[in-house]
């Protein structure tokens, strides 16, 4: 690991650990030379890297029940040659810490990055990012579109801007060239009316095809941008194991407010759509579990309807249908994208040595139980998608259940693309070790998909202070008081208690189950939780119950309980 000491740069051998989620795996390291013998072990290999917002796990032949099989081409040839994480977990349901946590392979308790304005190198420390390793390894790093979240969360205005004009997405860091954003993001992303536009300001716009050639969508920008960088990588001569390229594609959509060309809409008629299966909550679910979904109340055709965002407060019929379609179509449109970038990919001669990377940066939940968005700890939030294409090792497709984590992206992408290993973290405080991974390789499962390359995958959400009853102020839920825009204030749990949900995915005696805690946090010692005040349990035993309609918590045999619990407790939270 490279530890910081001030202005000097030590070297310092860590040894793996045996427990938990936190070591590289030994297993990992020798399949992955078998594997690229057959490849050449010097040869350095091209990284594509696809994020995608708001993505939620209903690709290829998977759906949700009461869901349609979305229209995803590309998307499906695209899993149908990788290694498909089908139980991939996020850190935290929201855009800003699940991304600081992929792309710096530490736990949010770490980062200290529970909300959408913090930057992690100013309140968790100055960790190396995947596109920062590739960069500083020999690798052209370039970037569009949304990968780290922007603004202030990525360092815009923040301290590392004194000679830099431009400084949020991790800018004096992470990239070889200036950094792009689409030009037309603002006018179709924003809860306000714009002038000449149909929609704008709503939850979801069918766009018709005059509007489109007008005001070309982001997406689109983006993705022709992609385009642009391949075409100049091969005219430059890029591409190759001497001068190889990193490559990062960050889609918005299906990010609200749900925008896609009329032609996708088309793709899902609306006599199709359906609810919901069941839209009540969880039975014995605990409060604090909850989100009140304001990001989508937010917008003016939700906000006209003063729902309150309560548990058994569902929104209309028609409501519900028009928003589950106008999804669909979204993620069928960035779907074309992702085409369009494959394609190019394949034109200039990159296909057959380029890593492609592809995740959504978290769940969401399309109003199953009566809930919207994600800020919660329930599987349609914390499970995303997540696959990754190597060239001569994934093309007959794998798929595996086995849980895993975002944090094992980027141990994974470093050995797959550069032949080479991320040292695992140390136990307890890593704020000052600038690389160092949380996560595991994933290798083996390249070549054997059962198997356990960790014990459980963990989450987490926080929640604002859930006071015991001797206190007389009400209790708040804190994402209720925040919405996702770059204004967000930072989270209470960076200087005061509040109540944090750790959650996890395992398998027991050959069920599945999610198990989570609501914890003080910042009671006793601050930065950690406090396990012996536990103010919500949640359990759900998938292998019955997928859709988490029922908390069994409270009435599952305690030896089942203890075990589970002992199990959550070994997630890293000490800062």
């Amino acid at each position: 690991c490279q530890i910081l000491f001030g202005p000097i740069l030590y070297q310092s051998k860590i040894k793996n650990r045996v427990n938990g989620p936190r070591m590289l795996s030994p297993q990992g390291s020798i399949a992955f030379l078998a594997l690229i013998g057959a490849v050449g072990a010097a040869e350095r290999k091209n990284v594509l890297f696809f994020a995608v917002d708001d993505l939620r796990v209903q690709l290829g032949a998977d759906h949700v029940p009461g869901t349609p099989k979305m229209s995803t081409p590309n998307i499906d040839d695209l899993i149908s040659k990788s290694l498909f994480l089908k139980q991939a977990q996020v850190q935290q349901a929201v855009c800003s810490p699940t991304r600081t946590s992929l792309l710096t392979s530490r736990y949010p308790d770490t980062t200290r990055v529970w909300d959408l304005f913090s930057y992690f190198r100013v309140v968790g420390g100055n960790f190396t990012t995947i596109p920062q390793w590739f960069k500083e390894n020999g690798y052209a790093s370039h970037g569009m579109g949304k990968i780290f979240h922007p603004g202030h969360a990525s360092g815009d205005n923040g301290p590392y801007c004194k000679n830099s004009t431009i400084c949020g997405d991790d800018v004096p860091f992470s990239w070889s060239v200036p950094y792009f954003h689409a030009p037309n993001l603002n006018y179709w992303s924003g809860k306000v009316r714009q002038p000449g536009c149909d929609g704008c300001g709503n939850s979801w716009i069918n766009v018709s095809p005059d509007a489109e050639k007008k005001m070309p969508l982001p997406d689109s920008q983006t993705a022709a941008n992609a385009v642009k960088n391949l075409e100049q990588f091969k005219a430059s001569g890029m591409g190759t194991s001497e001068k190889p390229f990193f490559l990062a594609v960050g889609f918005h959509k299906p990010h609200l407010p749900f925008v896609a060309p009329s032609r996708f809409f088309d793709l899902y008629p609306q006599s199709e759509i359906e609810l919901p299966g069941d839209q009540d909550p969880p039975k014995d679910m605990p409060p604090v579990a909850w989100s009140g979904w304001g990001e989508l109340r937010a917008y003016l055709d939700i906000a006209a309807l003063n729902n309150s965002g309560q548990p058994g407060d569902i929104l209309p019929p028609d409501v519900v249908k028009n928003l589950r379609r106008a999804y669909y179509a979204s993620v069928s449109f960035t779907d074309y994208n992702v085409g369009i970038v494959m394609e190019a990919l394949k034109a200039n001669g990159f296909a057959d040595n380029t890593v492609v990377s592809f995740w959504g940066d978290h769940g969401w939940q399309l109003g199953e139980h009566g809930e919207w968005c994600k800020h919660t700890n329930f599987q349609l939030a914390t499970n995303a998608p997540m696959f990754i294409h190597v060239p001569g090792m994934t093309d007959s497709g794998i798929a595996t259940t086995t849980p895993t984590e975002y944090l094992d992206l980027f141990p994974t992408l470093v050995e797959v693309a550069a032949n080479d290993q991320i040292p695992a973290c140390p136990p307890g405080n890593t704020s000052q070790i600038a690389l160092c991974t949380h996560g595991t390789s994933l290798v083996p499962l390249m070549t054997d998909p059962t198997a356990a390359v960790r014990s459980a995958a963990y989450s987490q959400f926080p929640r604002g202070y859930v006071k015991p009853v001797t206190e007389t102020h009400p209790a708040y839920r804190m994402e209720d008081r925040r919405d996702e825009t770059v204004g967000s204030p930072p989270s209470e749990c960076l200087v005061e208690r509040c109540t944090m949900g750790y959650s996890m995915l395992t398998y027991v005696d050959g069920h599945q189950y999610r198990y989570t805690e609501w914890v003080d946090f910042n009671t006793i010692n601050f930065g950690k939780p406090n396990w012996n005040r536990v103010v919500g349990r949640e359990l759900y035993n998938h292998t019955s119950d997928a859709m988490e309609n029922f908390n069994v918590a409270g009435s599952t045999d305690e030896a089942l309980l203890s075990r589970l619990s002992t199990l959550l407790k070994q997630h890293p939270t000490a800062y």
